[in-house]
């Protein structure tokens, strides 16, 4: 079977989660993104792509964001052209990291399996929407509305929506009216526990944005009578929101440790030697950093918020809590006590390798193979 990846994905979450499906896909894979992405495979097609606006101060971003938006637009109907001209048993469509969400490409005579790892929560959470400044929404009004107006499209011209959590897969219904796959997602093989369990830290592993609750995390170590010192870990650093959470752990009497860019060979060893890892996102879409965490044998605590419970057996492996300091305290707490804890890190162990990359990509592929199978078999018939 020949699949064609097409994507323009930067580092991340969705990027993480693509890398290792195609890794793991036993097929022929052939990838077209853009040389803005980062490429999930060794010989990629590349389609040019340059954005002006991000690199201009911000007064002079409106006229350049929607001459990128333009760009954008060009460089997926090229990546459609392409993956027209390379042919395909079935396309494996994944987001746009530029539009935080789908892209159309233009007709294809091929199937096309979408994944969306989140519906474009701009779009649909008025929460959201009032984030957007004052002072530029007449400018940009369009330009949301085209960005809206592409996303749906996409989701509309696909043959088969997949996605991580059955949480997701209720927010794609609400925001397209398209029923999803749960595709789910594991964990790379060298995730395993380490030889001893040092607990030196509590770990919070995700963007440097607010709604990642690292905030949260360091209140929970002030609350809880552990006093441990709290490491968190980013893809991208950002100077505002580093400011403010070294403010609050010095506020608070927390030793705080921010670790930027770090080798996935750190992250196993912060894992392994980690009292218990915190995840404690806003409506996370469902949460890599749980799975991998208890795969290294780390006791996980996260928010009861968005797919995150559908990552642990709650009160086996880790603890769902509301997403709040003092809830995360009490399951710190009760990690405490070492006889507990240890049942809880070998629990976590065992349902990390339960599941392998490896085990959730045959999902994958049989959903990749039922189109592709599908589609042989109208072609025959119309024949």
């Amino acid at each position: 079977m020949k699949v064609v990846v097409i994507h323009n994905l930067t580092a991340g979450g969705a990027h993480r989660r693509l890398t290792e499906q195609v890794a793991a896909l036993d097929a022929d894979v052939v990838e077209v993104t853009t040389t803005h992405a980062e490429p999930v495979t060794a010989r990629p097609y590349l389609v040019p792509l340059h954005l002006r606006a991000p690199r201009l101060p911000s007064v002079a971003r409106p006229p350049a964001r929607y001459l990128d938006l333009r760009r954008l637009v060009a460089a997926w109907a090229e990546i459609g052209a392409l993956t027209r001209r390379i042919g395909a048993d079935v396309v494996y469509a994944n987001p746009d990291s530029v539009l935080r969400g789908a892209m159309p490409c233009g007709p294809l005579p091929f199937p096309v399996l979408r994944y969306c790892d989140e519906p474009r929560r701009i779009d649909y959470e008025p929460a959201l929407r009032a984030t957007r400044r004052a002072g530029t929404r007449g400018l940009y009004a369009v330009l949301h509305r085209q960005q809206r107006r592409l996303d749906r499209a996409a989701l509309a011209d696909s043959s088969a929506v997949a996605t991580n959590s059955r949480y997701t897969a209720g927010q794609i219904r609400r925001a397209y009216g398209r029923t999803a796959d749960v595709v789910p997602c594991g964990v790379p093989s060298f995730m395993a526990p380490g030889p001893s369990a040092a607990a030196h830290h509590l770990l919070s592993v995700g963007a440097m944005i607010a709604s990642k609750g690292h905030d949260l995390v360091i209140q929970a170590a002030a609350l809880c009578r552990l006093q441990l010192p709290v490491i968190v870990v980013a893809h991208r650093g950002d100077a505002i929101e580093e400011q403010r959470l070294h403010t609050l752990a010095r506020g608070s009497g927390v030793p705080l440790q921010i670790k930027i860019g770090v080798s996935d060979q750190e992250l196993v060893v912060l894992y392994q030697n980690a009292f218990a890892t915190l995840y404690l996102a806003a409506a996370e879409p469902l949460g890599l950093v749980s799975l991998e965490a208890q795969a290294c044998g780390s006791p996980v605590v996260v928010a009861t918020e968005g797919g995150l419970p559908e990552t642990l057996r709650d009160g086996v492996t880790g603890f769902a809590v509301a997403r709040d300091p003092e809830a995360a305290a009490q399951a710190l707490n009760y990690l405490a006590d070492g006889v507990r804890r240890n049942r809880i890190v070998q629990a976590a162990a065992r349902h990390g390798a339960s599941v392998s990359w490896a085990d959730c990509t045959k999902t994958l592929h049989r959903a990749l193979t039922s189109l592709a199978e599908t589609a042989a078999e109208q072609r025959t018939v119309l024949k």
